[in-house]
């Protein structure tokens, strides 16, 4: 018995030899699938781009598919009469994939820029195989590339998000300046810009928008008042497509002469002007003064707040977002419930203006055909049962958060920006930079 347990476990020399042998064997069949695995991956994103570029196949991508976005792109382009730009298309991405800016290459944002310099891939002052990556960061990329390629003079910071709205107009700005062009020979600017207007337009902060830079640049051009000119800038002014603009202008020329101006009035009489002028044409500023404007503006947001009660039951609307967004914080001494929600009839535009003292009853038909949505922030505790804490408007095109108002127009509190920042996240919104 005790003989054959021993000779069960005994293995000879030849037979470990063998079974040696088929381990190494096996070890580097494996090694030589895993290589090739690995090298059919990295071929993958070349061949694709290869392939949607010929055309000759049509192929049914999924949808929102890295594929299909890229096939889009090249179908934007004409095979025979923009052939520069799809080469020039397939060319930056295949040198991205080589210098492994693999997250320029996966966000639809970044695929749009990129799209966009190869478009523009017949004013580069360097080519693009000249750059070199220094950085891991994709938006620190997409700028050095933009500055490398476009830019031989220093541009301002808030020029580079033009390649990100897509805005070709103000692409072309950018160019121009990169090549060393003044301000005031840019083609199609919408406003009129002194040499010191030109000069302040340069200067804008990082954070604005170009329409923004824009109202700053033409407010300084009438005044020194640096804190006036950025509040003129965050209004709704930076957002009117710039309609009216010699009406506009006369304004801001009055803003600037004011002083001890309060930014909540002036936002609203900003309102006001921005009725008047589309019920009359000929409306104008002149010979009023901020006393009577003042007047006329509170008298005319009273009369929105109040609607008249025969357009409560004219509009209602579908809600733009499906669910409302609720958030419970506990403490020892109360409960406080937290719930934002869409505001989707004119009766409860009429109830929210009432109640926060403001205009936003008169956003009634704008959310009826579907170019803002509003929305009620509100907290319900113990301690002070139910309150409004803000009203906040959504422009539906862009989804972007435009405006968050407290009562009396007045800004919203930390709590209440948290809570709106955490539902925008929540459903993939942006919000806009003059909050």
């Amino acid at each position: 018995m005790e003989t054959s347990q021993i000779h069960r476990k005994h293995k000879s020399k030849s037979r470990r030899l063998k079974e040696k042998l088929a381990e190494k064997a096996k070890e580097a069949a494996l090694q030589e699938s895993l290589q090739k695995h690995n090298k059919a991956k990295k071929v993958l994103f070349p061949a694709m781009v290869e392939k949607i570029f010929e055309g000759k196949e049509r192929t049914k991508y999924e949808d929102n598919s890295l594929a299909s976005i890229l096939e889009s792109h090249f179908n934007g382009l004409h095979k025979r009469k923009q052939k520069r730009k799809r080469e020039a298309f397939r060319d930056l991405l295949l040198f991205l994939y080589k210098k492994r800016c693999t997250k320029l290459l996966r966000n639809r944002e970044f695929l749009n820029a990129l799209y966009q310099i190869a478009w523009f891939s017949g004013n580069y002052v360097r080519e693009i195989h000249t750059w070199k990556r220094n950085s891991h960061n994709a938006d620190k990329q997409l700028r050095s590339i933009i500055k490398h390629c476009f830019a031989k003079y220093e541009v301002p910071a808030f020029m580079y998000e033009a390649w990100l709205d897509v805005n070709r107009k103000y692409i072309a700005w950018f160019i121009d300046l990169g090549r060393g062009q003044s301000v005031k020979t840019l083609s199609k600017v919408p406003v009129k810009l002194t040499k010191k207007g030109a000069h302040q337009f340069l200067q804008a902060p990082a954070n604005y928008t170009i329409e923004m830079a824009l109202r700053r640049a033409q407010a300084l051009a009438f005044g020194n008042d640096e804190l006036l000119a950025q509040r003129i800038a965050c209004t709704a002014l930076s957002r009117n497509d710039f309609q009216h603009e010699p009406f506009w202008e006369t304004v801001i020329q009055f803003f600037m002469k004011q002083t001890m101006l309060d930014f909540n009035k002036m936002t609203e009489i900003i309102d006001y002007v921005s009725y008047c002028i589309r019920q009359d044409n000929a409306y104008s500023i002149k010979g009023r003064t901020i006393t009577s404007l003042t007047r006329q503006s509170d008298e005319w947001h009273t009369e929105q707040a109040i609607h008249r009660a025969s357009m409560v039951e004219v509009f209602t609307w579908k809600p733009t977002l499906n669910s409302s967004f609720i958030v419970t914080n506990k403490s020892e001494r109360d409960v406080k419930t937290y719930r934002l929600f869409e505001l989707c009839s004119s009766k409860e535009l009429i109830v929210e203006g009432r109640k926060m003292n403001h205009c936003v009853a008169s956003y009634a038909r704008s959310c009826c055909v579907k170019v803002t949505s509003i929305f009620s922030l509100r907290c319900i505790s113990f301690s002070k049962g139910h309150e409004i804490l803000a009203t906040i408007e959504m422009d539906i095109r862009s989804q972007t958060i435009v405006q968050a108002k407290a009562r009396f127009n007045k800004p919203i509190t930390p709590i209440a920006k948290k809570i709106m920042k955490d539902w925008a996240a929540y459903h993939d919104l942006k919000i806009g930079k003059w909050l």
